[in-house]
C-alpha cells in the first residue's frame, strides 16, 4: 500500500507520454510552408572506424528539400520533383551517373521528400507503420524498394516537433539530431 501510495505522489507531477497518431501529426504537420532546422549527424556502423559527425543546415519547402553539410565536409544535396544534385565543396555539380535510373534511388528519394514533409501517405506506400508514445517506427513493405532500411524511427516531443529519426540499415546506424526547428505556415 505505501509501494502505491509513493509511486502515485512520485508521478504525480511527471508528464504524461506522448501519444502518437497519424490523425495528430497530419493536423500539427499540415499547411507547413517550409521549414529550416539545423542537424546533427552521427553515422555508426560496419564500416567507419569511429562515428562520423557532421553537421548540416535542412531547408524543406514542399516539392524540394536542400541538405547542406556544414562539416567536415561542405557539399549540397537538393531532392526535388527533378531529382537530386549533389554539389561537392568546389561548388560544381557531381554527376550521380547510372544510379538515378535505379528505382531503388526514386524510393529513396520519395522517401526523403515524405520524411521531411511528415507526409505518412508518402511513408506508407513503402513502410509499415506503428505508433507508439512519442515515437513512429517505419519498416519495409515486404518487396518494397527501400530495402535498405531495416527500420527508421522518427521522435517527438511533447508538442509534436521532430527532434530525432534514426536510420537502420544491415550495415550501419544513421541518427539525425534536429533542433533550432523554424516553420511557416
Amino acid at each position: 500500500m505505501i509501494t502505491a501510495l509513493l509511486s502515485l505522489v512520485l508521478t504525480a507531477g511527471a508528464p504524461v507520454p506522448l501519444s502518437l497518431s497519424s490523425d495528430a501529426l497530419r493536423a500539427h504537420y499540415a499547411g507547413v510552408r517550409s521549414l529550416r532546422a539545423d542537424v546533427v549527424q552521427v553515422k555508426e556502423g560496419k564500416y567507419w572506424a569511429r562515428p562520423l559527425e557532421s553537421r548540416i543546415r535542412l531547408q524543406y519547402v514542399p516539392g524540394r528539400v536542400v541538405w547542406e553539410t556544414l562539416t567536415p565536409v561542405r557539399s549540397t544535396v537538393v531532392v526535388s520533383d527533378a531529382g537530386m544534385t549533389v554539389t561537392g565543396p568546389d561548388g560544381r555539380p557531381r554527376d550521380m551517373g547510372p544510379v538515378t535510373n535505379d528505382p531503388r534511388f526514386a524510393a529513396i528519394i520519395r522517401f526523403i521528400r515524405a520524411l521531411f514533409a511528415v507526409d505518412l501517405p508518402g511513408i506508407e506506400r513503402d513502410f509499415e507503420l506503428c505508433y507508439a508514445p512519442g515515437r513512429l517506427v517505419a519498416k519495409p513493405r515486404p518487396g518494397s524498394d527501400v530495402q535498405l532500411f531495416r527500420e527508421v524511427r522518427l521522435e517527438f516531443d511533447d508538442a509534436l516537433e521532430l527532434r530525432n529519426v534514426e536510420l537502420d540499415s544491415a550495415t550501419e546506424r544513421t541518427r539525425l539530431t534536429f533542433s533550432r526547428i523554424e516553420r511557416d505556415r
